[in-house]
């Protein structure tokens, strides 16, 4: 099923967000995921494992995992810390997204924009996001902003916080009957590291699980 894996993100049936792992032996019936030490015990033998396939995308699927085998010598993982082969059994394909295509989640999420006027001073605008991917946001205020105007705001997920710089690529004003005017904005990440893209990758996994019915 799977062609070139090397990695993947397990979650619980509920969807919540438990370990990532590596993968070897993809495309072979004896797959096997490798854990660190202080995920083991946060792992079900029956789970719901997205495997990130270099052809297929991220292909989600019911995976049932066997006893542990602790792996010594050269395999250690990082920093020397004790690591687990796990033989890894796919059970029923839930489905298959396109890797190229940022999977886009919709969200109704509080956050407070800090951006800087043109004479460099610091305001903070309050915002709601709309929804999330891996290339950018989409969000509203009441506040109007620039194209190409660069903000930051503080993001907040299970698997820690931490501060995403954006800039907007599109503005629209919105006037609802009785309300007053705010703004809809689309964006992208700006300086984007690859632990911050591997959160936001994590949370949009994570709200769509939510939104799958798994029986």
């Amino acid at each position: 099923m799977l062609k070139e894996c090397e990695k993947a993100c397990i979650y619980s049936f509920n969807g919540v967000f438990l370990a990532e792992v590596k993968v070897v032996d993809s495309e072979k019936e004896s797959m096997a995921l490798i854990f660190e030490e202080e995920d083991m015990d946060k792992v079900n033998t029956e789970s719901v494992i997205v495997f990130y396939d270099g052809i297929q995308g991220l292909v989600t699927c019911k995976c049932s995992l066997s006893a542990r085998v602790k792996v010594v010598g050269d395999e250690m993982g990082d920093l020397g810390r004790a690591i687990y082969k796990v033989p890894c059994r796919i059970d029923e394909l839930i489905g298959v997204e396109q890797r190229r295509i940022d999977l886009k989640v919709r969200v109704s999420i509080p956050v407070v924009l800090e951006t800087a006027d043109e004479l460099g001073k610091v305001t903070h605008i309050p915002a709601k996001l709309k929804d999330i991917s891996a290339g950018g946001i989409g969000f509203e205020s009441q506040t109007k902003l620039k194209e190409n105007q660069i903000f930051s705001f503080e993001f907040e997920t299970d698997a820690g916080n931490t501060r995403l710089k954006a800039s907007v690529l599109w503005v629209r004003e919105v006037a609802e009957k009785g309300e007053e005017p705010f703004y809809r904005y689309g964006s992208r990440y700006f300086g984007l590291s690859t632990y911050q893209e591997s959160m936001v990758r994590k949370f949009t996994f994570q709200e769509q699980l939510k939104r799958r019915k798994i029986q």
